[in-house]
């Protein structure tokens, strides 16, 4: 989204009575949702309002996507292979800057994966549109820079039937900039039309989703029908609703699938739903032919009030529609006083049942504790269960200040606050009266502080977010999203782009609830060998070896034990395939970084920069650097950001070299090691500024790269460059491997806390067939007797036994215990990591385990017990 729009407002009374008289939905009393591991996803590039879309044909494959800028001709997709755990740009992407495909773009972005695979990208370039398509799972795109026959559009939106290149279709609904009325209440001038297209022309499956038909315009040129466009949906459901003519509905020949695509309307007091079908490309006949291959009709969704006295606009109305056809609209809205000052935004929902043509009274979603809230998504499954992923906050507008960006007129851009992540789920969305779950924290922590860029405000707060978050729906009904983390040292304009997945309560599929996910690990985490590869250019290496991270850990020794003695330190270590110090060519510099998220405490007042940012994205690494005098060497830091053209990507440049003796070690050769001790003080916060949590790091993620400089080379400038205000520096990088995100929890760790018991013996589903079996004693302080995990499955050729506990951690809140080690599969040496949940508490009771061999299985109990205490 591009366009700005202008503000104007009467008569505060009437939208204050229609904004309190909603109907107000019910709190539901269910199984609650609950969510993983908050994941890194955009170690590079920046998090700005990041997609997902989710790979039919293979249940372990995400893509992400987000916008470089215009002026960097750079956008950014990434992949994950394991369901989440990890990701990186996808292999077309060039070395070190990202660029999936050589079309123009740096736009918005949007992302479609259809029936067989194939994955859609779609970049902005405000004169056309570069739409790319991938058969290869983004390691090359064909791509075109005019993919629609108009100019001047904007934010783009797709929905997929099918398999386009096969018999299918693919729906593009974008603005059109300009073609709506000269003048419009509120919205001002230069108004929109919204659009939509078709992809393949007839005959042209090789150009599916490269090259789209004429538009067609579902708002009226020279209208003020449009003011910005949410998501499109096809539905599972094919009817024989035709067109409307003259007023009257019609009856198709045979039954098809509808497209659907929310907005509202240049007054932001409307919101509607264009309603489309797929007919023959030619001359215009109702329900037969159109120029466009598309019949749209335009239904009104809800009238909020009188223009000027309710706003909506936070900034996309969205939309879902479940497996049975029921529609659902959500959007976000503001009373507006006569003044013209814009109250706390809340969210708004609706339910159609007949396919649009009839909407449920509009009611107010509850978020009891939260005043503002912005950026809704839904997701839907089986009929009547939604999810709706959102930012929320409970400071209040403020209109005498203006908040941190001093934006005088309210909404979501004149508050100062703390965003967090929020999902609530209803179970039966179109009942009379819907109840919702009160608001459940996805992330473990807020993302952002100060205030949002909405429509609402009048696009003057903070954009660092983008314009939304996204929820997808997994292959067993539970919630994937992509959003941003902005709590670092560069929170105005590199954001982290973050993932999370349910993994336990009610799912959208009840064949599949509840939902059974991975548990958060604490302190350590292993990585499957042979996934350490260099993947650019199109092209994916052998596995680097001396870059293969097979387990990452982190500890607080005491300080009698740290480098130096008395010196409080963090230890951070890694575990490698076979270490050497030979980076790979065509590189001369070889980094392995482990990266921490530390949140700020909300209520902290210091006008330092890990307060006001929100905190700090701090990082150790050990650098190998042959060619230089000092051919090893440790450095700390916390993440800048690099120019790439007129855009910015994340980097990581140490400020601080680790010099005391002991303190940057490693072991070379097969399961080598490397060990930093880091001073505390050297990466924590500004000193007067709390953490967020006194015991625990948050999204611990260790990964390697190579790079044709030291990171360090660069120093970042404090100043910023042009219009970046925060530290701009480092060096470019290609990511090579990455570990999955954990905690650290120091209240939880092995010897702290007084002694712990854990026992489990019992039974998992196998990786492929039949059972799984497992035990472990993790309790030597109560029975003496040894430590050690085993585990079996025949189906998975695992035969597991532990041979060095490293770390053990419990967590008397999720009731879990993760241990992490070195063992035998097979007589042959890996690293582990498994997780247990306690049957009694949370039953049936959760096995975890993940061996470095590249065996994982996770299931709930079928038999036995596990006991935490």
């Amino acid at each position: 989204m591009r366009v700005l729009f202008s503000r104007a407002a009467t008569g505060f009374v009437l939208a204050l009575t229609l904004f309190l008289a909603a109907p107000r939905a019910v709190v539901a009393q269910t199984a609650a949702p609950t969510f993983g591991q908050p994941t890194i996803s955009g170690i590079q590039g920046v998090g700005f309002e990041q997609d997902i879309r989710l790979d039919p044909t293979n249940a372990h494959r995400v893509y992400t996507s987000v916008p470089g800028s215009l002026s960097s001709d750079t956008s950014w997709i990434w992949h994950s292979e394991d369901g989440g755990k990890t990701f990186k740009w996808v292999t077309a992407g060039t070395a070190k800057e990202g660029k999936p495909d050589p079309c123009a773009g740096g736009g918005d972005t949007e992302l479609a994966v259809d029936t067989a695979g194939n994955l859609y990208f779609n970049d902005l370039t405000l004169a056309n549109f570069s739409t790319a398509r991938s058969g290869d799972h983004g390691a090359s795109f064909l791509c075109s820079n005019t993919g629609v026959p108009d100019a001047a559009v904007d934010r783009q939106w797709y929905a997929t039937d099918g398999d386009p290149t096969n018999g299918g279709n693919i729906y593009l609904s974008n603005d059109e900039i300009g073609p709506g009325a000269v003048q419009c209440p509120v919205s001002g001038s230069v108004n929109n039309v919204l659009a939509m297209y078709r992809s393949p022309l007839p005959g042209g499956s090789a150009t599916a989703g490269i090259q789209f038909g004429p538009g067609f315009k579902i708002t009226g040129v020279l209208s003020c029908d449009e003011g910005i466009m949410g998501n499109d949906e096809v539905s599972p459901v094919a009817t024989t609703t035709g067109q409307i003519v003259n007023g009257l509905p019609t009856t198709l020949a045979a039954p098809l699938k509808h497209i659907y695509v929310i907005h509202d309307d240049a007054t932001f007091s409307k919101i509607a739903m264009g309603r489309c079908f797929p007919v023959t490309f030619g001359a215009p006949v109702a329900n037969v032919s159109d120029p466009s291959g598309l019949n749209c009709v335009n239904l009104p969704v809800a009238v909020l009030g009188a223009p000027g006295t309710v706003k909506t606009g936070g900034n996309f109305p969205t939309m879902a529609i479940d497996r049975a056809g029921n529609l659902y609209a959500v959007w976000e809205q503001a009373p507006v006083d006569t003044l013209g000052k814009i109250g706390n935004t809340s969210l708004m929902y609706a339910f159609s049942t007949d396919e649009g043509n009839h909407w449920s009274t509009p009611i107010a979603i509850p978020t009891p504790g939260l005043l503002n809230n912005v950026f809704a998504w839904p997701a839907a499954g089986d009929s009547g269960r939604v999810d709706i992923a959102f930012y929320g906050t409970s400071a209040p507008v403020d209109t005498t200040t203006g908040g941190p960006s001093n934006c005088p007129n309210g909404g979501p851009d004149s508050v100062n606050g703390v965003w967090s992540l929020y999902m609530v789920q209803t179970l039966n969305g179109h009942a009379t009266s819907p109840t919702f779950t009160a608001p459940i924290l996805v992330g473990e922590h807020y993302i952002h502080k100060g205030d949002i860029q909405t429509v609402i405000g009048g696009q003057c707060g903070d954009r660092t977010l983008g314009d939304f978050l996204q929820v997808r729906v997994g292959s067993k009904g539970e919630a994937q999203i992509s959003y941003a983390d902005s709590n670092n040292v560069d929170a105005a304009f590199a954001p982290h782009g973050m993932y999370a997945k349910q993994n336990g309560g009610t799912g959208l599929f009840a064949s599949s609830s509840p939902v059974s996910g991975d548990p958060i690990l604490l302190n350590a985490a292993s990585d499957p060998s042979g996934d350490a590869k260099r993947e650019t250019d199109g092209l994916t290496s052998a596995n680097i070896p001396n870059l293969d991270i097979l387990q990452s850990s982190f500890s607080r020794p005491t300080s009698a034990n740290c480098h130096p003695a008395g010196t409080p330190c963090y230890r951070v270590q890694m575990i490698v395939n076979n270490l050497s110090l030979t980076p790979p060519a065509p590189d001369t510099v070889a980094v392995w970084l482990t990266q921490w998220l530390v949140p700020a405490d909300p209520a902290c007042t210091s006008s330092s920069d890990s307060c006001t940012k929100g905190g700090k994205n701090s990082f150790v690494y050990f650098e190998s650097n042959p060619a230089s005098t000092t051919p090893t060497s440790c450095w700390s830091g916390q993440n800048a950001a690099q120019v790439l053209g007129g855009g910015i990507t994340l980097t990581y440049p140490g400020t601080k070299q680790i010099t005391a003796s002991g303190a940057c070690s490693f072991v070379l050769g097969s399961f080598g090691a490397i060990t930093i001790d880091v001073p505390i003080a050297d990466v924590s916060l500004d000193t007067g500024v709390n953490p967020f949590s006194t015991n625990r790091l948050y999204s611990v993620t260790a990964s390697t790269m190579t790079l044709n400089a030291p990171p360090e080379s660069v120093p970042p400038n404090p100043g910023g460059v042009g219009i970046f205000t925060g530290p701009v520096g480092g060096v470019l990088f290609d990511l090579i491997d990455v570990v999955r995100g954990y905690d650290v929890d120091f209240s939880v760790a092995s010897g702290g806390g007084g002694c712990h018991e854990g026992d489990g013996d019992g039974h998992i589903q196998g990786e492929n067939s039949g059972k799984a079996s497992f035990h472990f004693d993790e309790d030597r302080c109560e029975d003496n007797d040894a430590e050690h995990v085993d585990a079996s499955d025949p189906s998975g050729n695992m035969d597991f036994h532990s041979t060095q506990i490293l770390s053990v951690a419990f967590d008397n809140v999720a009731h879990t215990v993760t241990i992490t080690g070195l063992g035998t599969d097979n007589g042959l040496p890996v690293a582990f990591s498994v997780v247990g949940v306690d049957s009694s508490i949370v039953p049936p009771g959760l096995f975890s385990i993940a061996l470095s061999d590249g065996y994982t299985n996770s299931g709930n109990l079928l038999d036995g017990n596990i006991v935490l205490h």
